[in-house]
């Protein structure tokens, strides 16, 4: 039963963003002094970061975050758990790709980076890197706390510049994923309607979703009203690269293995494949949909239960079909036409933003993105089911 699967954890307003806003600093009057010293020094490298970026005195900084106290996991909040793997996820991609390529690379994360970033990952149950997940879900603040989580309303926490270009860019997909929270509560409610057999309560859940997805669609297309595209492509995005063959020094569970990871990109957001589960829309499986179902290992867990939730849930093209009723035709169309919508615009501004600025055709999560995101936008046109009758 869908409903019974859907994880309870995830928000029924807020979709995969927390269900509490993220913390933009530690508590650290609740902790032993040795705990707050240290908590305080990551809160004060954090607010440094993108000055000493600017100054080129980055990595002598990161270097001297100590090891974390002993004891430290088991003191913190959940909260405080996930901005530590924030920071320490911060710390380490700006440690490994400072100055790349024409700098000199690195090969050992220090310690007192690895060490906090290792262990809040695998407490959280995540890779231990700067995924989509910390890049934006656990990087947002509310201008006004009263108010709805809106573009309007919107700061990021952490960044790696001062360039308001990567605040915009990080709002408008923290806005994008507020947007999808009635999408993404509707893909249960909509699994379960073809289980009880309830068209009525299908056509309504999908009109849901296809106002959802609209509104996604329209968040996404003020991506350039502030984010210029040389300064997405030149300053900041170079941050969001992956790890090759990089040692997490003080980590004895990796036994001294390199660690080669996948760099933050949105193919690790739950939305859409949420969505393409739920409506039925399959892609036939090429090494670009492997490396997409990679990606879900960099999601988090509940997120990762949420999508296979949908993955197992009935055939609702075949539903739709056997209704013979235009009105549901029409609607589950509509879901299908707006996605492809929100597909063909993000498209469109991965060319401008990656292909005309650098020439890259590669991600920063290691997909071939020309390739694989048409031939996404062409197999969702595919499953309408005016086209299959």
């Amino acid at each position: 039963m869908s409903l019974e699967k859907f994880p309870e954890e995830i928000d029924r307003q807020r979709g995969f963003l927390p269900s509490r806003d993220p913390l933009t600093e530690f508590d650290t009057d609740r902790h032993r002094p040795v705990v707050s010293r240290y908590l305080n020094q990551l809160d004060r490298l954090g607010n440094e970061l993108p000055n000493l970026v600017e100054s080129g005195g980055v990595r002598p900084a990161l270097r001297s975050i100590a090891t974390p106290p002993d004891g430290l996991l088991s003191e913190l909040t959940e909260r405080e758990r996930t901005r530590l793997c924030m920071l320490s996820g911060f710390f380490a991609s700006t440690y490994v790709n400072h100055d790349l390529p024409d700098g000199d690379s690195v090969s050992t994360l220090p310690a007192g980076i690895a060490v906090p970033l290792y262990e809040t990952s695998m407490e959280i149950g995540r890779k231990p890197i700067l995924s989509y997940d910390l890049l934006c879900l656990h990087n947002f603040q509310r201008k006004d706390p009263d108010e709805d989580i809106s573009l309007d309303n919107l700061d990021l926490i952490q960044s790696f510049t001062h360039y308001d270009d990567e605040r915009w860019f990080v709002i408008i997909h923290v806005a994008i994923e507020a947007a999808a929270g009635p999408a993404v509560n509707a893909c249960p409610v909509a699994q379960q309607a073809v289980i009880d057999d309830e068209p009525e309560l299908l056509q309504e859940t999908l009109d849901t979703m296809a106002s959802s997805i609209s509104d996604m669609t329209d968040i996404m297309e003020q991506m350039t009203e502030g984010n210029d595209t040389s300064v997405f492509a030149n300053e900041y995005r170079p941050y969001y690269d992956g790890f090759d063959e990089i040692y997490f020094e003080g980590v004895d569970e990796l036994e001294g293995t390199p660690q080669t990871l996948r760099g933050g990109s949105g193919a690790q957001s739950s939305i859409l494949p949420s969505i393409d589960a739920t409506l039925g829309i399959e892609h036939d499986a090429t090494e670009m949909t492997e490396k997409l179902g990679d990606m879900r290992s960099y999601m988090p867990p509940l997120h990762r239960s949420a999508i296979e939730t949908f993955d197992s849930g009935p055939d609702i093209v075949e539903y739709v079909t056997e209704q013979d009723q235009d009105d549901l035709w029409e609607t589950y169309n509509r879901c299908v036409s707006n996605l492809e919508e929100f597909r063909d615009v993000h498209f469109g501004q991965v060319i401008q933003y990656i292909r005309e600025e650098t020439g890259d055709t590669e991600g920063t999560g290691g997909t071939d993105y020309m390739s694989y995101l048409r031939k996404m936008e062409e197999e969702t046109r595919e499953t309408r089911v005016s086209e299959n009758l």
